[in-house]
């Protein structure tokens, strides 16, 4: 019998998406490092890496629930092309703006609001390209995808960056970009939900208050169903984790593992992309593993994980200490990987069809949120103490938050997980 990855892919409609994804996601990933080094290089201060962050977060307090409605009344094949249009422009007003870290700063806001609306079109695209039974399967590819462009992406940029410069990376983003809105065009109408042919830009301005009222009733949703707020919760906190490590990491590349910013990507995030491959990998063969004990147990492992890496100064004499390291982020990449794809599946089985988009419109909006806010706290706290002192706290809670879950009443889920 052939791989279910490999029935998948043989999906059309499915097989587009994802090339979609991959691309886009690769062009963002290297956005992102390219640009924290190249405001650095501009500013010479760490301080920068926050701002980045934040111009990048801001937007889904804005918009994200807003998002979520409009990709329940929109087409998400629309959304997900015009989105896509719309961001391989903006990155190419990067170019002219190369030398002007306010400019960039705003751009990258413009690029976080157009993301905004492309991210839950994109992930209510998934449950009407696959059968219920072929949703773990589907997660996964899109999970392994994310990690491995995350890989792909921060590992390349640095030096692809130092090759060609910074304004020839930004234009080869943006062909990124523009081939992904031509793999989203050449799909079928997927989406069936009724087309609302009257729902335009100046209707869906005009009707701020209406939209507001559909999200909030989202949140409710949210709220009265606890097999949905609580993998919500989690998917979340997971999701602030690694808000917290990506401000601390050049610093501590720098200060404690003794390597150039640069290489944080190679030696950091390549390592757990690394483990999230192969948790990915995993949780797609045992689909019959319990995914909220699997959540709480991961939640423990990443804790410890970053508690032993925190103090590597301890054993950095000893010889194979940077493979130790390495080692220590893939686990961490695993086990944070069981956080995201384990809790992203939960609600995809457990939403309804006709709220999946305010969901995860909703649930973009909270893991923007969680990446943005350790940003203002995190980074002061580096500044203040160390980097190794504020990765000792965040292991501590996430051990802290991992144990307590295992005393909370078990929750009974709402939906009908039969997998063969």
């Amino acid at each position: 019998m052939e791989n279910n990855f490999l029935l998948i892919l043989k999906k059309k409609d499915f097989s587009q998406l994802w090339l979609a994804q991959l691309l886009s996601q690769t062009a963002s990933h290297m956005l992102t490092f390219a640009l924290i080094l190249h405001i650095y290089d501009l500013t010479k201060s760490l301080t920068t890496i926050s701002l980045v962050i934040i111009a990048s977060t801001i937007p889904s307090v804005i918009f994200g629930p807003f998002s979520g409605t409009f990709s329940d009344k929109i087409r998400n094949k629309k959304i997900l092309t015009y989105t896509n249009i719309l961001r391989f422009l903006v990155v190419l007003l990067l170019i002219p703006a190369a030398d002007n870290t306010l400019a960039i700063l705003e751009i990258i806001f413009l690029m976080a609001t157009i993301t905004q609306f492309f991210a839950p079109a994109e992930l209510s695209s998934i449950p009407l390209l696959v059968t219920s039974k072929q949703l773990v399967a589907a997660n996964s590819i899109f999970m392994t995808t994310m990690y491995g462009t995350l890989i792909a992406g921060y590992a390349v940029a640095g030096p692809l960056q130092a090759l060609i410069g910074s304004k020839w990376l930004f234009l080869l983003v943006a062909l990124l970009y523009l081939v992904s809105a031509f793999s989203v065009w050449s799909m079928s109408e997927y989406d069936k939900k009724e087309a609302h042919r009257d729902f335009t830009l100046s209707k869906l301005v005009s009707s701020v208050t209406s939209i507001w009222q559909s999200t909030r009733r989202g949140l409710q949703y949210i709220r009265s169903k606890r097999n949905i707020f609580t993998p919500m919760l989690k998917l979340t906190l997971g999701w602030a984790m690694l808000g917290a490590f990506i401000v601390v990491a050049p610093g501590f590349a720098e200060q404690v593992l003794g390597v150039r910013a640069q290489l944080a990507g190679i030696l950091l995030i390549a390592p757990a992309g690394i483990g999230m491959l192969i948790a990915s990998y995993l949780l797609n063969k045992h689909k019959e593993w319990d995914k909220n004990a699997i959540i709480n147990c991961s939640f423990i492992i990443c804790g410890i994980s970053l508690l032993v890496l925190s103090i590597y100064s301890f054993y950095a004499s000893f010889g194979l200490s940077l493979l130790v390291a390495i080692i220590l982020m893939v686990i961490l990449g695993f086990s944070a990987a069981c956080v995201y794809i384990s809790s992203q599946t939960l609600l995809h089985l457990n939403a309804e069809l006709k709220m999946r988009g305010r969901v995860f419109g909703i649930a973009a909006m909270l893991i923007n949120l969680a990446l943005g806010i350790p940003a203002l706290f995190v980074g002061g706290i580096a500044d203040l103490t160390s980097p190794v002192i504020t990765l000792i706290l965040v292991a501590l809670i996430l051990i802290i938050y991992g144990t307590s879950l295992f005393f909370e009443d078990n929750i009974e889920s709402e939906s009908v997980e039969n997998f063969d």
